[in-house]
């Protein structure tokens, strides 16, 4: 047995983690007992601020246990999209005030979160990097880009459309050695795989972990210039903080640290076998990395078929899962990641398992999948 009771009991045919996983109970109970505690605001000196201040103080302390970090280079804030516009902007900032030129470099696979940061910096030029075609960024191209100087660089962790990890070790030395700091967003990787240490500062969403939305984490590295838009209040950045959604987060992570490597090794095992029977079915291929990629992820395309329709027909059958691009028929954009790997298809379906995903799950989709595409491609 994996985890101890209570144990995540996601819904069966719910293959989506990257939508979104189930609460995990003990998170549940933790953003119940804090909203009944620590509604104040935790600035206060008041006997009710300065518990919800503690409580605030506490989490904050147990999420960069979580994440191998210190407390003092750790920030919450209410979604990683802020706190990633924030980091962004701010080492922007702290850099063109040093003398770095106005370029931000980022991978041409890095989630539209980070691109809209990139973008967000006035007076910006940001600079695409290709990828391959399993998603991996092109170091030598993203050396020639950070040649001339940037204010900073933008490379993912993992990607979590096509689960392909990215060569940052060597990303974050080519970065050392030209003085650029690495902003990595760890969307989908923290609580399922090793975060690392091959970055200067680093974005995660506890959702990843069992942890309810409002609360996310930016973790900024000592040395790194950084100048944050507003200044962070116990912490937080960015807004009153949400101290039940931050307890939630902690509980969460307290929780799922001693087994998520457990987890992701039963994943890792259930992945293999959906790449592999997927890749014996006629037009139908796994993309992103075979090894070096997140346990728990992977998206597959078609041949001859259009995404949403599959996956409505999953749906029917009790089976959740994503499309990872568009359907050409209606006015949603492609998936700009399968586009940056040379991959232009109408049908892909992205399959992620969920804590305490069961085995019986994968074997319905892996079973019912064959007559949904014989069904879509009429």
């Amino acid at each position: 047995m994996i985890w101890p009771e209570p144990a995540p009991h996601p819904p069966a045919g719910y293959l989506d983690a990257v939508g979104g996983q189930p609460v995990l109970p003990v998170a549940q109970r933790a953003f119940a007992a804090a909203l009944d505690q620590a509604w104040p605001d935790p600035a206060r000196l008041h006997h009710g601020g300065r518990r919800a201040g503690l409580l605030l103080d506490t989490a904050r302390t147990a999420i960069a246990q979580f994440l191998d970090a210190r407390t003092a280079d750790t920030y919450l804030g209410a979604s990683s999209a802020d706190l990633l516009r924030a980091c962004v902007s701010g080492l922007f900032a702290a850099r063109l005030a040093a003398g770095a030129p106005p370029r931000v470099v980022i991978s041409e696979a890095e989630s539209m979160a980070v691109v809209f940061a990139a973008r967000s910096c006035p007076g910006a030029e940001v600079v695409t990097v290709p990828v391959t075609t399993t998603g991996a960024i092109d170091t030598d191209l993203f050396s020639a880009a950070i040649a001339p100087g940037a204010a900073l660089a933008c490379v993912q962790v993992a990607n979590a459309e096509v689960g392909t990890r990215q060569p940052l070790a060597h990303v974050h030395r080519l970065c050392r050695d030209a003085g650029i700091p690495l902003v990595s967003d760890a969307t989908q990787v923290a609580g399922h795989d090793d975060v690392g240490h091959n970055w200067d500062a680093l974005v995660a969403s506890p959702r990843d972990w069992g942890a309810p939305s409002g609360c996310a984490v930016l973790v900024v590295l000592p040395g790194t210039r950084w100048q944050p838009p507003e200044a962070p209040d116990r912490g937080w950045v960015g807004g009153f903080p949400d101290v039940a959604a931050a307890a939630a987060a902690a509980t969460a992570a307290e929780y799922v640290g001693p087994h998520w490597r457990a987890q992701a090794d039963q994943h890792r095992s259930m992945i293999d076998r959906v790449r592999a029977v997927v890749n014996d079915l006629p037009g139908v291929r796994a993309v992103g990395d075979p090894e070096d990629r997140l346990p728990h992820v992977v998206t597959v395309v078609i041949d001859d078929a259009i995404g949403e329709v599959i996956v409505t027909d999953l749906d029917s059958r009790g089976l959740a899962v994503a499309s990872g691009s568009a359907c050409t028929a209606d006015n949603r954009m492609p998936s700009h990641v399968l586009e940056s790997m040379a991959i232009i298809t109408p049908a892909s379906v992205r399959i992620s398992l969920p804590y305490g995903c069961s085995q019986q799950t994968v074997d319905d989709l892996l079973q019912g999948l064959p007559a949904v595409l014989t069904s879509a491609r009429r």
